[in-house]
């Protein structure tokens, strides 16, 4: 009886694993793998932004974000994907404008290599908010060493949009935004890094737009099977004076504050 109740045990795991509803990653790979963009690593998250400080025009005033992020990894013939979209939607805005923004979607090509890996692809932005029809597209590029020592993360992660169709009444856009990428698990699920910290350069205006230092402290936590990767950013933007012309600067975030809930579903 014992034999057999054992038996239907292995079954049931192999089965529950098979299904992906079990991790059989280790919890301080798995704590690795979530912070590595190019990881193969089915996920989605819950963002929030708080803005809690302006520069310029609207210094002292509050603004506030909700994104929902999902990233997909699949193979294409012999070749490693990760697909990735981002829609945000502000909740709270010192003009008072909320609503659905444009939407970011991201597809790249993985290449495994002996220090970690890199990946090619492409991002387009899906205009949805109101008053804005600029389509974008852009490659994108991104590697991550995660060899030097063990838990640690390091590279860079580059995504570029340029205006392909739209309204000519509108500035285009033009844009790059550089993505740091440091992050050490310390073990016992924590991790601490740059986490989404990006450095933002405004080809059309030739100025940087976001001069960001920022500290990730994150935890994974497991609900029954499920990962849960909590994490809280703060973030202090150094571009004050972002220049829109005739004398005008632009009212850029100061400091901001992200609350992330990243649900993990490990593929095999």
């Amino acid at each position: 009886m014992k034999s057999t109740c054992i038996k239907r045990n292995v079954l049931t795991l192999g089965l529950l694993c098979a299904f992906g509803i079990v991790s059989v990653y280790a919890e301080g790979d798995l704590t690795q793998q979530a912070n590595d963009p190019t990881a193969s690593l089915m996920a989605v998250q819950l963002i929030d932004n708080y803005t809690s400080d302006f520069y310029n025009a609207y210094e002292g005033e509050t603004a506030n974000s909700v994104s929902f992020r999902a990233a997909y990894p699949y193979k294409w013939g012999e070749s490693n994907h990760i697909a990735r979209v981002t829609l945000p939607s502000v909740t709270d805005s010192p003009s008072g404008n909320t609503g659905i923004q444009d939407m970011t979607l991201f597809d790249m090509t993985v290449f495994p290599a002996e220090w970690g890996r890199f990946g090619l692809g492409v991002v387009g932005a899906v205009p949805l908010a109101d008053g804005n029809d600029q389509w974008s597209l852009g490659p994108a590029f991104g590697f991550v060493n995660n060899t030097l020592t063990k838990g640690l993360n390091i590279g860079v992660f580059n995504q570029n949009l340029f205006r392909v169709a739209g309204s000519d009444n509108r500035p285009y856009t033009r844009v790059s935004s550089l993505q740091p990428i440091l992050n050490y698990s310390i073990g016992g699920g924590w991790n601490i890094g740059t986490g989404d910290t990006q450095y933002i350069y405004d080809w059309e205006s030739s100025q940087w737009a976001s001069l960001p230092i920022g500290l990730q402290v994150g935890k994974l936590v497991k609900f029954d099977q499920l990962p849960v990767m909590f994490s809280v950013q703060y973030v202090h933007n150094f571009a004050d004076e972002v220049n829109m012309g005739n004398g005008l600067f632009a009212p850029t975030p100061k400091t901001t504050l992200t609350f992330t809930a990243k649900f993990l579903f490990p593929t095999f």
